[in-house]
């Protein structure tokens, strides 16, 4: 009967499972951003089925139907900005069952206010992420959640860089 419990349990966390919200100011930190260099790992266990190639794939399709450029390799232009892309993944060999999160993060050049001849730094200023609960059968739900955090940060680089109207014809 316990088992059934946490099953039960971390099968409702699944479907109620939501990407954090984000203070309203931080997508400002996106702000005439030109492009970022794409980085992505798993950590931990790596649910088969699920490659860094394919996980890659998914987020370059992502953010190039979005409008947003993505860099071959970091460009001191866009701050040398960072989109990484990280997976951890626990497998709970009892239950049979994948503990996971998604977490992306922007990481780019800043300039402290309070000391402005200091040299650029590399700080976080974005970041969303989701922790979920899945079968070995459903790594799909992975990347549904990987789906959710990359909507997230369009949603977030929309706000404040939006697409240019196109002319009609």
């Amino acid at each position: 009967m316990k088992i059934l419990v946490v099953i039960c349990l971390c099968l409702s966390s699944v479907w109620s499972s939501r990407a954090e919200l984000q203070p309203s100011d931080t997508k400002e930190s996106l702000r005439g951003l030109g492009g970022v260099f794409v980085i992505s790992q798993f950590i931990d266990v790596q649910p088969e089925g699920l490659t860094t190639n394919r996980i890659e794939d998914l987020i370059k399709t992502t953010l190039n139907d979005a409008g947003i450029p993505v860099d071959a390799k970091p460009i001191k232009a866009h701050g040398e900005a960072n989109l990484s892309i990280t997976i951890s993944t626990i497998k709970d060999s009892q239950l049979g069952l994948y503990l996971f999160t998604v977490e992306i993060a922007v990481t780019q050049d800043v300039k402290l206010s309070r000391q402005p001849n200091v040299p650029l730094i590399s700080a976080e200023t974005w970041k969303g992420s989701l922790q979920g609960i899945t079968t070995p059968d459903r790594t799909d739900v992975i990347e549904q959640g990987l789906k959710q955090c990359l909507n997230q940060f369009v949603t977030s680089y929309r706000a404040v860089n939006p697409r240019e109207a196109r002319p009609t014809l």
